[in-house]
């Protein structure tokens, strides 16, 4: 060929049987049926693409008529896609350094939020050891409470017993 293929003849390669040239499934099929009908249609509205920059307009079709990257790839393309990514950034399709901006936003985004949940955590836990604490404090005056009742109860039952022997002891002297 002595050139680079485009992303239709990439995928046509790629996506074909070679005994008998059939689509390998009905994804492939139309995906490149829908590239081929978005092509004609820009082809008619006289959206065309400057000699330079072709192959990335070839490129921007494609993507737009499988959906665009997901998950780093484009349909049909695979990793591949990088190459055409890094030519332009217009056209509704990222750069790889927009890319790498977004996910260094999208980084320091979960980074704030994870210092947060951090911070929600070791407030919760002071809190936690704070009601622990005055639980304990409670407990221990709930034991003193205790043991000063039965001491009473000790007490009030030894003047009892002591009061018992005083009126037997008036009581046999009568």
């Amino acid at each position: 060929m002595g050139r680079e293929p485009t992303p239709a003849e990439l995928h046509s390669h790629t996506h074909k049987r070679q005994e008998d040239q059939q689509w390998i499934d009905e994804r492939a099929r139309r995906a490149y049926e829908d590239y081929t009908r978005l092509r004609e249609s820009q082809a008619a509205a006289g959206e065309g693409s400057s000699a330079g920059s072709t192959d990335y307009s070839d490129y921007r079709t494609w993507s737009q008529a499988v959906g665009g990257m997901q998950y780093g790839r484009v349909y049909g393309l695979g990793s591949q896609a990088y190459a055409y990514e890094g030519q332009s950034s217009s056209g509704g399709s990222f750069s790889s350094s927009t890319q790498e901006s977004l996910y260094t936003q999208q980084i320091a985004a979960l980074t704030a939020k994870l210092e947060q949940v951090r911070k929600a955590q070791a407030d919760w836990q002071m809190q936690m050891q704070q009601q622990q604490m005055q639980m304990q404090q409670q407990q221990m005056q709930i034991q003193q409470q205790q043991a000063q009742m039965l001491e009473e109860m000790r007490k009030m039952r030894e003047q009892i017993s002591s009061g018992r022997s005083i009126a037997e002891d008036e009581t046999e002297s009568e």
